[in-house]
């Protein structure tokens, strides 16, 4: 059952926030991704703000679904079992964690270097390894049946659609989505405990 809305003021305000960042970065011709997506070389020039801002943008009409629906439902099933500090403190980790590593992994890639990204993907995938391993039994139905998948098995099918894209593509333009799987599939358990 997905819980209501308004039911976590955090998940409830994160939503409004990415969805109107989202929307307005999709309608503006790209001026607020611009401005706080997650582009190596502004950091290294002063632009420090983008380490964190990146996050609160998702990129095009289904990435926007995406996140939001990934938020309502995965941050929305974990801040009544964690609590709004402890799901806040643990998304601002990753977030923090996949911006830096990015920016000083484009330091030996001249492709990285000048890249801009945003977050909703990355988001996604630290919000559904967290859910599956505060819910080992629960089971995650995706496309209409066809697949079925339940704790561990949800982590390695989220790292590994990553991997494989980041394969596939550049891994350098990947790195926030391969280390928001990373600290959430390792992230301690410690950390999370009520």
């Amino acid at each position: 059952m997905l819980p209501r809305i308004g039911s976590s003021k955090l998940v409830s305000n994160w939503i409004l926030l990415t969805l109107a960042a989202s929307i307005v970065a999709l309608l503006d011709g790209g001026w607020l991704a611009d401005l706080v997506g997650l582009q190596p070389e502004r950091v290294f020039h002063g632009h420090v703000w983008r380490i964190v801002t990146w996050a609160l943008v998702a990129g095009g009409p289904m990435g926007i679904i995406a996140t939001c629906l990934s938020i309502y439902k995965f941050g929305g099933e974990l801040a009544p079992r964690w609590g709004e500090r402890r799901l806040r403190r643990f998304i601002l980790q990753v977030i923090l964690a996949a911006g830096v590593v990015t920016t000083l992994g484009a330091l030996i890639s001249d492709h990285a270097w000048n890249m801009s990204r945003t977050g909703g993907w990355a988001i996604s995938d630290a919000l559904v390894i967290a859910w599956a391993r505060q819910y080992p039994t629960s089971t995650l139905v995706l496309y209409h049946g066809l697949l079925e998948l339940r704790g561990q098995q949800v982590v390695w099918f989220t790292a590994g659609v990553t991997i494989l894209i980041a394969v596939a593509t550049n891994p350098f333009v990947m790195m926030p989505e391969l280390v928001a799987c990373l600290l959430a599939a390792y992230y301690p358990r410690s950390w999370l405990a009520r």
